[in-house]
């Protein structure tokens, strides 16, 4: 089960591309990667992480089996978005669900 689950939106230009962009560097730090069209699965040994373009913004959701591996996967995350887009938002706000 994954007790450790949290969501932070972010609004970034073309947040398809952007996720087109995240998907080889997080695939290369995990099990493997599930396309299901609009939305990425990023399946982790201890946890997954969904990225999905929704009406501009960018849709992140972490669920992981303990803490520290969804501090690790939500790092990921920011790090490849960093990396990849001209423009970052200035700080992501995880929210738990």
């Amino acid at each position: 089960m994954r007790a450790h689950i949290s969501e932070c939106y972010v609004y970034l230009p073309n947040p398809k591309s952007l996720i087109e962009n995240i998907s080889p560097r997080i695939s290369a730090l995990g099990v493997s990667v599930v396309d299901n069209g609009m939305e990425r699965v990023f399946l982790f040994d201890d946890g997954q992480a969904v990225a999905k373009a929704v009406d501009g913004r960018l849709l992140m959701r972490v669920a992981a089996t303990t803490v520290i591996a969804s501090h690790a996967i939500r790092i990921v995350l920011e790090v490849s978005i960093f990396d990849a887009s001209v423009l970052v938002p200035i700080k992501f706000v995880w929210l738990p669900v």
